[in-house]
């Protein structure tokens, strides 16, 4: 950080709410060279790098421990899925025919574009489609953090010249190893963000859950929501702005849907390994066991927490998305209506699922032309 912008990143992270959306575009400014216009998006990376690991007490070495990707009995599942992906995709570029039109799909992300065994995801059932030549680098586990400072898409965009570009990130940056524990209050005591008039336009049920949760969540919730508006909006400034290779490319984001803290292993006929893959991932670690912890037992507020935390991410999302002309949100908070929908408590149901790649596909065959 420089002696520019460190009092930005100070406010950002003990002041979250007094910072403004004006103190932001400051903040990203400051990356912008007075000479060529661009951004110097490695160097802001790094730094929001550091702010994830303030915001957590986290350094880099354990860093790396907490959000490796590709480690363990889940690191082997997803080098294998992604490896069948990526044979397969090779092969339908190579069976390409004459006079059909194809769609060229990067996807760069974590479970919901690749839950590696036992659920269709996002990508799965994109990949129905025999006009889409998709490349998949997802892997399930994996932390926006990594994915952009690790910087793998840069190259992988340079290659397969997609139009479209799909991404999803952010949910294990805040779930992951009970982290979130870290943002939330046993005592209702925090300062609060909405009022009953700010969230006018939501349903009654969604605004009075979010506002029973406004007093018990943290600022470093509220720092982490900005750490990650930066990185995405860093990461779009850098593939629209910083140069041309990319103007034509759609870019596609989605937030997740309201989940449900739950311990519990679910199951339906319609699904008879739920249980045993539920017991195995450890459902309830990563949204039910932080709440207990911190003491929060009421299981509707415990709903409330975490719905507001998710209305925060897609706003956020929302929002970037507006700074440009070729990025797009995927809201599919509607799509899942009840806890049964949920396969466990992070991930939906391979027909739920479905339904939310159809929002992706409707989008892309309307838009690519």
């Amino acid at each position: 950080m420089t002696q520019t912008n460190k009092p930005l990143y100070e406010k950002m992270l003990s002041e979250p709410l007094a910072f403004s959306s004006t103190d932001f575009e400051a903040l990203i400014s400051s990356y912008q060279s007075p000479v060529d216009q661009k951004y110097n998006v490695e160097t802001a990376l790094q730094d929001l790098r550091e702010c994830v690991k303030k915001i957590y007490d986290l350094n880099e070495d354990r860093l790396r421990e907490t959000s490796n990707a590709n480690s363990g009995t889940l690191g082997k599942l997803n080098r294998r899925s992604t490896r069948k992906r990526q044979e397969d995709y090779y092969k339908r570029v190579e069976n390409q025919q004459p006079g059909k039109k194809y769609i060229r799909i990067y996807a760069e992300g974590d479970s919901w574009f690749l839950f590696p065994a036992f659920v269709t995801d996002i990508i799965d059932w994109l990949q129905k489609n025999d006009h889409y030549l998709i490349y998949s680098d997802a892997y399930g586990g994996d932390w926006i953090t990594n994915i952009l400072y690790e910087g793998q898409y840069i190259e992988a965009l340079s290659i397969h010249s997609p139009d479209v570009f799909l991404v999803s990130g952010g949910g294990n940056d805040l779930v992951g190893n009970s982290r979130m524990a870290g943002m939330v209050s046993k005592t209702a005591d925090q300062k609060i963000k909405h009022s009953a008039e700010s969230l006018a336009i939501l349903k009654d049920e969604e605004r009075e859950l979010i506002l029973l949760a406004q007093p018990y969540i943290t600022k470093d919730f509220y720092a982490f929501i900005w750490t990650m508006k930066a990185q995405y909006t860093l990461l779009f400034k850098g593939l629209y702005e910083n140069t041309g290779k990319f103007e034509k490319m759609i870019s596609l984001t989605q937030g997740y849907a309201y989940p449900y803290p739950r311990k519990e292993n679910n199951y339906s006929w319609r699904y008879p390994l739920q249980p045993i893959v539920n017991s195995f991932l450890g459902t309830g670690k990563w949204l039910f066991r932080p709440l207990m912890i911190k003491g929060i037992l009421d299981t509707r507020l415990q709903r409330a927490i975490v719905m507001t935390f998710i209305y925060e991410f897609n706003e956020m999302l929302i929002d970037v998305a507006k700074g440009f002309d070729n990025v797009h949100h995927i809201d599919c908070r509607p799509i899942p209506e009840k806890q049964d929908d949920w396969y466990d408590e992070l991930h939906l149901k391979s027909h739920k699922f479905r339904d939310v790649a159809a929002l992706f596909k409707n989008f892309i065959d309307a838009n690519v032309k």
